[in-house]
């Protein structure tokens, strides 16, 4: 247990003596070294009460109670031992001195041996009393001997919990040792108290160190201990003699041993190598200053403990490859900081430089850093990173110490780091130390390239906090110099200093279309930067006042990070209506950004300004149901710190009675303006939440409104949540909501609500189901109302009796939610055999009975009828209410601990684990047809179709029909879909379910005494379970599940003190291993099934503290069994124990929870993989391949980028290999024996190495480094070039990208004139594979070089020189294709370097290459050369970007008549280049492309020669004009005829043939975008052709590309087309604009993002059109927003059209409420599947309830629109009856008194609420139509009541439909009256 001490230690640079016995992670929160006068006593407990009460009475308490393994103090525990001890002296001193000397003396007055509890007693009245310590110093004696009794007996116990009372012993000498260090020093140094019971402890604590016990931490404890008594030494030559004594037991072995004047013995003991860690970490930790400086007697003179003793135990142990590589890094790291602290006096001992220039010490320190940079053990670059800092201040110190001026380490330093490419995160650590030691002036002049670097980082994400550091520190350094230069200098006069070199690489960032790197540069950067320069914000904002997305979002980050800062929004109205258009903007970034702006305040106490919750009020209801998670995740944060703001200013003006002063515009207000508001507020968004939580509402909507309310909630509620340190409910929060209830709001918990939150829990998401569950836990009265917990309780029972997983798990949460929601008297109505009973029992208990009873009838069903059970009554949902119950609800734990229920629990969960391994045994004996006498007998796991062929048996048996032979079905029939789902199901629950039982109970332990809660049998049974689950299963989601439980499984029961328990999971292994060692059955999956997550489960179950013994033993076997050559008569059906082994290992090598500590296996299994790759097995090599995927996943860290081959996602060869020195030994041995088995062909054929691949493959991933010619990666260099005459293509290039990392950067301009050197010269020989392989390697060194600008401009020229005379190689003069292609790859990335005269031969050859494919010239005859169309193709890429980047009337022709020629492949290469192109083109390109295609358009479409090539035709046209522009108006006028009769025949194409759905996609584009460019906007037949195209295009029902396809043609031509009919005022053009914006409202709605996105385009321009945007600029909106504004224009402009009622009309949903409702009575069984919605993202009853105010309006305007009053009065003849009947249903079905469980069930139908929520709209309609009617006095006959009786009745039914919360009462209003109101300014 991590004492208090611990835990109040600030500083991350030391660990505390035992902090690095935690895990990596927690001792990264390490405080300094204790040394003299610092507390020591940093440890873990072992057990026992953590505060001895002191009454009369603790003392007997004490001694009853015993140890409780594991148990860890609470922090602030000790603490809290002080406060109250301190506080009862302070009154009572003499009293509490009396008890405390009581109890202390009750703990060594009748025992010879202390438990771990009385230990910890001991421990923290030490540390925490005065009083304490005080009494031990009078009784150290008696003390002293008890604990070397105890550390005699707990060293000779073998068992697990020894190691724990090893621990606690070890902790308490050390705290002795360090307390009272004046009592124990004459027990050591003294002759005459010479203590032989100190002399035994020592001598235990000596064999604790050399590896007596296994427990790590113990054993570091021990070294910290011993350390400490070093520290007792009164003279500091006595203590370094000592320590001299201690490493002569390290590197003599044992022996006699003299310390002070104690004389110990040791014992021979296996030594792992960690003995000398422990010691020399123990005495860097916190041995004397005084000790470690002194001078050594014995020693050369100037020699001291800590530079010529301690250091070569340092090195030593950094250069062993053991594994506990974080303590290597940290003893390292501590070893420099003592340096530090011990400098002066080191000099006074050297009387020299330590760090002297080229001294071997500073070179050893240096190239240890360097080495281990990127080390990829957690915590490593964290002690790298201090070390560095503490060689710099040595280095530092020394020089101005001995006075020299001539510092050349932070030059070399400097270079090592720009040397580095970008992409190393290692390089910016040292950047950041070396900072002010340089200066900020020096590094920028030197380091160029610093602002682009840090720019690269902010794109990448793991760089991103190391390049904010560097800006930081730079930025931080530069002021203090400015400052301290110019003392009265302004801001904006620093500001401008700052703009100079930071100004457009800030401006760039903000403004960049990289969204990754803009929110990145705004996060860091920009944060930094208006902290440090405030002035800096007048010259950001000039360079973010553009319109487009990237202005905004950089303009809002701007205004976000003022406001951060100021305090202050400004709200003027050019301001405010850019802010609108950010808030609606389509970029989810720039609207969240602006939420952020609105919400966010450096008060918490800030009221929200009327503008500012008017904004929010607009923005939220059209953002509820975005995709993504990560914005509703920000949503609900940015949201709940305006509610924070709101009730804490609501709070202030409480308090106060005054008005607020955060109020800047309400400052005339009343008092209560702030309150009000902030209640208004709460209240709409609660109301807002709760009715969108609807089943009606989409995923995505209902989560959004779940996390909206769990902030209201969680914010505005008094509700207290005892395991959060943060975030609890103010004092007076009481006050504040009783005058909200006051006001009628903020009634959070009232029936509606808990509805609306019981209809999630019937959700088909997990997701939402939780939350939900969650929200009413935790927030909810403790109780439901009793009716509603009946009928719920019935709906959970047949849900969880549903064959449909969803459902199942739904019904499992239902139980689990009304476990902890239930009272006596709800259990009472719900098991009505409890009344019986004088008192009911524990609740969990009630419910698991329950369960427990339903899942035997269950399976007893099942062992009937399988068939019938899967479909009416399965397993699986039962085991997951089970699960819930049993494992989520807290309070079961405590009730299994009450003697009253323990025999209860007892004999349930026994019986419980008895029928789960009965029905595991059952359902795999199904799968595996085992039936009968022999069911029991072991069978290998079944293949697929054997399941199958079993499960068809079964069913015909219980259909009473034969098997039939014969017919075979590629689907599985619903009753195959039944049973599998039952069986794979049900097996993973039993998995889930015995996994967790056994964490949550096996800490559990009776009062009667420590032995678990349940007996062995019961965890064997479990463990027999998970075996045959996993050794019989072979699906993967079954497999997955089971192992999951099986993990927890294991790490419970190794980690428990009980050694029974602990072998339970060790048998299996063994067991494990020895069946993977014998015969396999057959198998055509060939991965193991579920075998290999056996052994994972099990190793990573181990503590990783104690070595992971169970690891070393498993891989050691697997690599021995692996090794194993294949028998010679291998039968390649069967399951190869070899093959397995690979698997396993594979599997080992993936498994998260293993960590680094693979990475010591890592060099056999790379030699092991290598081999088995040249296997004859196929399954071997298959499996070899996979683990070498896994093993360079492992050792080079994830993927973080797309392309194979980029740099960054790798270590640089000198960390990698000095991590794995025997790996590069391997590899390079395997590349030498590959270059031996190459050579010449013989009889054709060539000779193979297998494991080349794998090899370069490995090479290449790899990254450069900074390292020089004596790096030692460079001996791959040889064996690489040779590769480069390999004859096989791939190894040629592989070769190449391997040798871009093995060669240090700075070598990149030798290496490159040396391979260029070796080209060969016209006429000589050389082998074309040499030579192709050689161009290869050249152009992979070019690329990188200009990717990284690591080469400078002499250099590029010195190579491009060099090839220059290589010329020949382009030309006809060579003959191979390949070459030429390559050669011309090379000069294309130094054709800057070039001289003009070489560029110009090289443009004549390649023109004259393609000469014959240009239109009208004759084509060559040459025969077909492998790799030609791969030269031209190049060749072509070559002329269009020469076209490109110099433009230049020739070249452009030269493209564009290519393009006309007949060569398909040629043009195809210009049309990908035009789509592809990443360059930028010049305006004369773009025109004459664009002319040359549209002039081609007829007769290429005409022709259709060839699918593929029209469709990349028709895509770059597209691609070219994307943004029609007045050039290309003019084009197209110049083709005015031709091109527009393309359209007829394009749309010919479309309608008669089947294009397929890609090339469609680009020919209703080209339609689109030529209806627009030649004016055929008012052609009525063509409009109708493509309008109907396009409606049968949007269907829900079609591809995804053909509707993108129609979104894209709405964005092209749409808006245009909606402009032209309202100009022309003609009712068919009308009607198609109707129809266009019809189609918009479908695609806003579609469940694809991008179809979304397109249609969004289309409602903008629509916006744009209508004038409701900015003139000079169209601002791209958001999807929701885009469909209210075409609402808003359907009802404004084109009102007076019939069809936009109809329409309209047309989104209502048609179902019909009376026979859905007459379905769900009916409780058909159900089939496995529900059949999926076309569209899942569509909401129709959120849409409907939106639709409302747009027909109401519409209505309104009847009597001025003749054919739309005659359609009204045809809609309500054809509707009304309908509606008025189901509306007397509706009102019968919901009008019975109490809550029925098909109420329940109602609630959570989507169909329901949907057709209820259609209803009450078409109702409404309804009402206002006959009203309309009523007054223009036209009857309406087939409505018998009026509009004034129909609202009444309307009225009632919403009322009643409320009351059972299906009636959502919040109404949509997106200010319908003016389209312009959101920007308005205030």
């Amino acid at each position: 247990m991590v004492a208090a001490a611990a835990e109040r230690a600030p500083g991350p640079e030391l660990p505390s003596p035992t902090c690095g016995a935690r895990s990596p992670g927690a001792a990264r929160l390490a405080s300094p070294p204790p040394g003299p006068g610092r507390s020591a006593s940093h440890g873990r407990g072992a057990g026992g009460p953590g505060l001895p009460r002191l009454l009369p009475g603790a003392r007997a308490e004490r001694a009853a109670a015993g140890p409780v393994p594991g148990r860890a103090r609470l922090p602030g525990e000790a603490g809290a031992v002080r406060r109250i001890v301190t506080k009862l002296s302070e009154s009572k001193e003499s009293l509490v001195a009396e008890e405390v000397n009581k109890l202390m003396s009750s703990l060594t007055e009748y025992k010879q041996v202390l438990s771990p509890g009385d230990l910890q007693t001991v421990c923290m009245f030490i540390e925490d009393s005065s009083l304490g310590r005080h009494h031990w110093r009078l009784s150290l004696a008696p003390l002293l001997l008890r604990v070397a009794a105890t550390l005699n007996l707990v060293l000779q116990d073998p068992t697990a919990q020894s190691e724990e009372w090893s621990y606690i012993t070890v902790k308490t000498c050390l705290q002795l040792f360090q307390a009272m260090p004046k009592e124990v020093s004459p027990l050591v140094w003294s002759e005459a108290e010479n203590s032989g019971t100190l002399q035994s402890i020592l001598g235990s604590l000596l064999q604790v160190v050399m590896g007596q016990t296994a427990n790590k931490d113990a054993r570091l404890l021990a070294g910290t201990a011993v350390s400490m008594l070093v520290n007792t030494a009164a003279e500091p030559e006595r203590g370094a003699r000592a320590v001299l004594t201690l490493f002569q037991l390290v590197d003599q072995g044992p022996g006699d041993l003299k310390f002070g004047e104690l004389k110990v013995e040791t014992s021979v003991l296996s030594s792992d190598g960690l003995e000398r860690l422990v010691l020399t970490r123990g005495l860097l930790t916190c041995c004397k200053k005084e000790i470690l400086s002194c001078r050594l007697d014995s020693f050369p003179p100037q020699a001291c403990l800590l530079l010529d003793v301690l250091f070569p135990a340092v090195w030593a142990v950094s250069e062993e490859q053991k594994d506990y590589h974080y303590y290597r890094f940290q003893v390292f790291s501590l070893w420099l900081q003592r340096i530090l602290e011990c400098l002066p006096e080191i000099w006074k001992v050297k009387e020299s430089r330590m760090l002297a220039e080229n001294s071997e010490l500073l070179h050893r320190l240096s190239q240890f850093i360097w080495n281990n940079a990127e080390s990829p053990v957690e915590g490593a670059s964290e002690f790298i990173h201090s070390s560095f800092q503490h060689l710099l201040e040595i280095y530092c110190l020394e020089c101005h110490h001995f006075e020299d001026l001539e510092r050349p380490l932070y030059e070399q330093f400097l270079q090592r780091i720009m040397a580095m490419p970008w992409q190393v995160k290692a390089r910016y650590f040292p950047l950041c130390a070396i900072l002010p030691y340089v200066g900020t002036e020096k590094v920028l002049d030197t380091y160029k390239d610093l602002p682009q670097h840090l720019l690269n980082c902010l794109a990448t994400n793991h760089l991103c906090p190391a390049a904010s550091d560097v800006y930081k520190t730079i930025l931080q350094q530069q002021r203090k110099h400015w400052m301290k230069g110019e003392e009265h200098a302004t801001e904006e006069q620093l500001a401008q200093k700052w703009a100079l070199p930071w100004l457009p690489t800030l401006a760039s960032a903000l403004t960049s279309p990289i969204s990754f790197l803009q929110s990145n540069a705004s996060n860091y950067l920009l944060v930094w930067t208006l902290r440090l320069f405030p002035a800096s914000y007048a010259l950001l904002a000039e360079s973010c006042s553009g319109g487009d997305s990237a202005h905004l979002r950089a303009w809002v980050a701007l205004l976000s990070g003022r406001k951060i800062i100021t305090g202050a929004l400004p709200l003027d109205g050019e301001t405010l209506e850019r802010l609108c258009w950010c808030l609606h903007s389509r970029e989810e970034s720039i609207r969240l950004a602006a939420l952020g702006l609105l919400c966010c305040s450096p008060r918490t106490n800030q009221a929200l300004s009327e503008v500012e919750v008017r904004l929010l009020k607009e923005f939220l209801p059209l953002n509820l149901n975005c995709d993504s998670s990560s914005f509703r995740q920000l949503l609900q944060a940015a949201v709940k710190k305006a509610l924070v703001r709101l009730r804490d200013s609501a709070l202030s003006q409480l308090r106060s009675k005054m008005p607020s002063k955060a109020t800047e515009h309400s400052a005339s207000a009343a008092p209560e303006g702030a309150l009000a508001q902030a209640v208004d507020f709460v209240e709409w968004l609660l109301q807002l939440s709760i009715s969108f939580l609807t089943p009606g509402s989409n995923y995505q909507r209902k989560k959004t409104a779940l996390l909206l309310l769990a902030a209201v909630l969680e914010t505005c509620t008094d509700t207290w949540s005892p395991a959060r340190k943060k975030g609890q409910p103010p004092q007076n929060m009481a006050a504040l909501l009783s005058w909200a209830r006051r006001k009628g709001c903020w009634d959070f918990f009232s029936r509606s609500n808990l509805l609306a939150l019981l209809s999630c829990l019937q959700d088909s998401t997990n997701e939402v189901r939780e939350l939900a569950s969650e929200l009413l836990i935790r927030y909810f009265p403790p109780a439901f109302p009793e009716p509603i917990a009946v009928a719920l309780f019935e709906r959970a029972q047949e849900a969880v009796s549903s064959p449909r997983v969803q459902e199942a798990e739904a019904g499992a949460v239902l139980m689990k939610t009304i476990l902890q929601k239930s009272d006596s008297s709800t259990l009472k109505r719900l098991f009505p055999e409890g009344k019986a009973a004088p008192a009911l029992q524990h609740r969990g208990l009630c419910f698991a009975r329950y369960l427990l009873s339903m899942l035997q009838a269950h399976y007893a069903m099942a062992c009937q009828d399988l068939l019938q059970a899967a479909s009416t009554n399965p397993m699986h949902g039962v085991m997951a209410a089970l699960r819930r119950c049993l494992l989520e609800v807290p309070e079961g734990a405590v009730s299994m601990l009450k003697g009253e229920h323990v025999k209860s629990w007892q004999e349930l969960l026994s019986r419980l684990v008895a029928l789960l391994g009965d029905i595991s045994t059952f359902l795999l004996g199904v799968l595996q047809s085992r039936q009968g006498p022999n069911a029991n007998q072991a069978a290998a796991a079944p293949s697929f179709a054997d399941m199958i062929n079993a499960i068809g048996s079964l069913i015909m048996l219980g259909k009473g029909l034969e098997q039939q032979d014969g017919e075979d079905s590629i689907l599985l029939s619903e009753e195959h879909n039944l049973i599998l789902t039952c069986c794979w199901v049900s097996v993973k629950e039993i998995g889930l379910l015995l996994g967790g039982l056994v964490e949550k109970i096996l800490p559990l332990a009776p009062s009667t005494g420590p032995e678990p809660l349940l007996p062995l049998t019961v965890f064997k049974m479990a463990a027999r379970v998970f075996q045959e689950v996993l050794l019989k299963c072979r699906h993967w989601g079954a497999v997955e599940g089971c192992s999951m439980g099986f993990t927890k499984f294991c790490t419970a029961l190794l980690n428990h003190p009980h050694a029974e328990l602990q072998a339970v999971p060790r048998t299996m292994l063994a067991q494990g291993l020895e069946l993977l060692s014998g015969p396999r059955s057959s198998s055509i999956t060939r991965r193991a099934a579920g075998f290999p997550m056996l052994f994972l489960c099990i190793v990573g179950g181990e503590d990783p503290s104690k070595g992971r013994p169970l690891l070393a033993y498993c891989i050691q076997t697997l690599l021995a069994l692996a090794n194993t050559p294949l028998p010679q008569n291998w039968d390649q059906t069967l399951d190869l124990p070899q093959v397995s082994a690979l698997h396993v290992l594979q599997t080992l090598v993936r498994g998260s929870g293993l960590g680094t500590a693979l990475l010591q296996y890592v060099p056999p299994m790379m030699a092991l993989l290598l081999k088995a790759l040249g296997s004859s097995s196929w399954a071997m090599r298959n499996a070899a391949i996979q683990l070498f995927s896994a093993l360079t996943a492992r050792v080079l860290g994830p993927k973080r980028s797309r392309e194979d081959s980029c740099a960054q996602d790798g270590v640089s060869p000198q960390a990698f290999f000095s991590r794995y020195p025997q790996l590069r030994e391997i590899l390079l041995g395997e590349l030498h024996s590959a270059l031996e088995t190459a050579g010449e062909p013989e009889g054709g054929r060539f000779h193979l190495c297998p494991s080349l691949h794998a090899i370069l493959t490995l090479l290449a991933k790899l990254q450069p480094g900074a390292d020089g010619l004596s790096s030692i990666s460079t001996c791959f260099l040889e064996p690489l070039l040779q590769l480069a005459g390999n004859p096989i293509y791939a190894v040629r290039v592989m070769a190449a990208k391997a040798l871009v990392p093995v060669v240090p950067t700075a070598e990149y301009g030798k290496l490159l004139l040396r391979l260029a050197g070796d080209l060969a010269k016209q006429g000589s020989v050389l082998s074309h594979n040499t030579l192709h392989g050689r161009l290869l390697q050249i152009r992979a060194l070019l690329a990188y070089a200009a990717d990284t600008n690591c080469l400078s401009a002499d250099a590029m020229l010195s190579v491009a020189h060099q090839l220059e005379g290589q010329f020949w190689l382009v030309t006809p003069a060579q003959q191979c294709p390949l070459i030429r292609s390559a050669y011309l790859q090379v000069i294309s990335l130094l054709v800057g370097s070039c001289t003009q005269g070489f560029a110009k031969r090289l443009r004549e050859v390649v023109s004259s290459e393609l000469d014959s494919f240009r239109p009208g010239q004759k084509a060559r005859s040459s025969k077909l050369q492998v790799g030609s169309a791969v030269f031209h193709q190049v060749i072509t890429h070559f002329l269009c970007k020469e076209a490109a980047s110099l433009a230049g009337a020739e070249r452009v022709g030269a493209v564009c008549l290519l393009l006309q020629g007949a060569d398909v492949d040629i043009q195809s290469a210009i049309l990908t280049w035009v789509i592809e192109g990443e360059e930028e083109r010049s305006k004369d390109l773009e025109k004459s492309l664009q002319l040359t295609l549209l002039e081609n358009l007829k007769s290429v479409v005409q022709g259709r020669r060839d699918k593929e090539f029209l469709k990349l035709y028709l895509e770059a046209l597209v691609h070219l004009c994307r943004s029609p522009s007045s050039q290309t108006q003019d084009v197209f006028h110049k083709l005015l005829g031709p091109a527009a009769a393309c359209v007829d025949v394009l749309l010919f194409m479309v309608e008669t043939e089947s294009p397929g759905p890609d090339l469609l996609f680009q020919a209703l584009s080209v339609i689109s975008l030529l209806f627009v460019l030649g004016s055929k906007l008012r052609d009525y037949p063509l409009l109708e052709r493509w309008c109907m195209m396009l409606e049968r295009c949007s269907r829900s029902i079609s591809s995804e590309v053909l509707r993108l396809a129609a979104a894209r043609s709405l964005k092209l031509a749409g808006a245009d087309v909606v402009q032209s009919a309202l100009e022309a005022s003609c009712p068919s053009l009308l009607l198609v604009a109707v129809r266009v914006m019809d189609m918009g409202i479908y695609l806003l709605q579609d469940e694809d993002q991008e179809v979304r996105r397109e249609a969004s385009v289309f409602a903008s321009l629509v916006q744009h059109m209508s004038g409701a945007q900015p003139q000079d600029s169209c601002v791209f909106i958001q999807g929701n927003r885009g469909l209210v504004c075409l609402l808003h224009v359907l009802l404004e402009k084109f009102w007076g059209c019939q069809d936009t009622f109809e329409f309209l009309l047309r989104h209502l949903p048609t179902l019909d409420l009376s026979n859905i409702l007459t379905e769900l009575e009916a409780n058909k069984a159900v089939s496995l599947y529900k059949e999926d919605e076309p569209n899942v993202f569509a909401e129709p009853a959120v849409l409907s309830r939106l639709l409302l105010p747009f027909l109401l309006q519409l209505l309104d305007r009847v009597p001025a629109a003749t054919r739309l009053c005659d359609f009204t009065q045809r809609w309500l003849k054809a509707t009304g009856p309908s509606i008025l009947h189901n509306l007397q249903h509706c009102k019968h079905w919901w009008g019975r008194d109490a809550i029925t469980p098909l109420h329940m069930k109602a609630l959570g139908c989507a169909k329901v609420h949907a057709a209820v929520t259609a209803l009450l709209v078409k109702a409404t309609l309804l009402a206002h139509a006959l009203d309309g009617l009523e007054r223009s006095h036209i009857s309406a006959s087939e409505i018998h009541c009026t509009s004034q009786e129909l609202r009444s009745e309307l009225v009632l039914v919403q009322e009643l439909l409320a009351q059972h919360g299906m009636a959502p009462s919040f109404s949509l209003d997106y200010g319908i009256t003016d389209i312009r109101c959101s920007v308005r300014p205030v």
